[in-house]
């Protein structure tokens, strides 16, 4: 197999971080998530709790809803920090292995990269309220809450790092709806479209 890189950008609840595992283990590739936030916290020295609280949020909404949580200006620029950490990080990865790339905003960050495909994972709302009401046991209004919130942060939060437009299908190679197919299915047409796109499987 040659070097492939693979990111996905998803609708909260469309299944995108388990069709993200379900290629680790089909491909033997390594997926990264929130485990880009360890090593990052292991490259600045700041808590990992800390960071959380900036992860794929742009710092007006940390203006807003951290008042009095942070209150030296400097930290601020938290976020915009851990956005250069992780992007070091991510374009680091992908220059020695193969590897799939779960959000923060990593299409962009590798927009310039050979070998990569480009994924946005979305889907038919009923199935993503179903789920995240399962994952989370939580009632059908609440899930639609948090999707609704969560989607709104991915999206500020991909606009404002990259000028672009998250959802937008001209920033993606391939746009899939995981309701269609499931999860195992949906991992094996991206598996089949980055080997037709790029050849490497």
């Amino acid at each position: 197999m040659n070097k492939i890189i693979i990111t996905i950008s998803r609708q909260y609840g469309s299944g995108g971080l388990l069709i993200a595992q379900e290629l680790s283990k089909c491909l033997k590739v390594e997926y990264y998530d929130k485990n880009l936030l360890l090593i990052a916290a292991q490259k600045s020295g700041l808590r990992t709790e800390i960071l959380e609280q900036f992860d794929e949020k742009k710092h007006l909404e940390l203006l807003e809803n951290l008042t009095g949580y942070i209150t030296c200006p400097e930290n601020f620029a938290l976020n915009d920090t851990l956005f250069k950490i992780q992007s070091d990080i991510i374009k680091t990865i992908a220059k020695k292995s193969s590897a799939i790339f779960v959000g923060r905003c990593a299409d962009y960050i590798l927009r310039d990269m050979q070998n990569c495909v480009h994924i946005f994972i979305h889907a038919n709302l009923q199935d993503r309220i179903k789920r995240i009401s399962e994952k989370n046991k939580i009632d059908k209004d609440k899930a639609l809450e948090q999707i609704n919130i969560i989607d709104k942060e991915r999206s500020k939060y991909y606009n404002y790092y990259t000028s672009k437009t998250w959802k937008d299908v001209n920033s993606y190679d391939l746009s899939i709806n995981s309701s269609i197919l499931g999860i195992s299915n949906t991992a094996e047409i991206i598996i089949s479209f980055s080997n037709k796109l790029k050849g490497c499987f």
